[in-house]
């Protein structure tokens, strides 16, 4: 008597939850509308730093000529460039201008250099670099060198980094006080 029951209940609840919708269908109601999924908002974030587009900074550092005193001489200046970024290769291009603080006096070594790098992570740039640099013919400057090095720089922010670089500079004047060199500088740039 108890499955009697249970189909019995079982029945009327099927009819009634059907007959809602024959009856709808029967005088003459318009279905009810299907319901739509919510529109998912569309987010494109460019994943990492954009390296693309012109920078400009300023950088400290010293430089180290290859003479018997080896003496290091404190640099302070800046830079301008651009980069353009395919995928995660970076090549681009820089002017440099530092003015190197010797002992007797200072003058200026501004460099041409050409960059191409790899993006490391997202916010992690490696470079190599190449170019030209000279003193511009300053009384007791190192001369003019072929340049060859490499750093690593780093995105803070969306508009900022920071980086780490060396150079190689091979003499090219053959002055009497013109010697192969080492230049390490630390520098901050603005990405427009």
């Amino acid at each position: 008597m108890h499955s009697i029951k249970t189909v019995a209940v079982a029945a009327l609840l099927s009819t009634t939850a059907f007959g809602g919708a024959f009856a709808a269908d029967a005088i003459g109601l318009p279905p009810a509308p299907a319901a739509t999924p919510a529109a998912v908002p569309v987010y494109d974030d460019q994943a990492g730093f954009d390296w693309s587009g012109f920078y400009a900074g300023v950088s400290v550092g010293g430089v180290t000529d290859y003479s018997d005193d080896g003496e290091t001489d404190i640099t302070a200046g800046g830079h301008v460039g651009m980069n353009a970024a395919f995928d995660f290769f970076v090549v681009g291009a820089e002017l440099g201008l530092d003015a190197v603080f010797e002992e007797d006096e200072m003058y200026a070594y501004g460099t041409v250099l050409g960059r191409a790098g790899v993006v490391l992570t997202d916010n992690l740039m490696a470079y190599g670099a190449a170019g030209y640099g000279s003193d511009f013919g300053a009384d007791n400057g190192i001369g003019e060198h072929i340049l060859a090095g490499g750093g690593l720089e780093f995105a803070v922010t969306d508009d900022v980094s920071v980086r780490g670089q060396y150079l190689h500079g091979w003499e090219q004047t053959e002055d009497a006080g013109s010697e192969d060199m080492h230049k390490f500088t630390v520098g901050a740039s603005f990405h427009f």
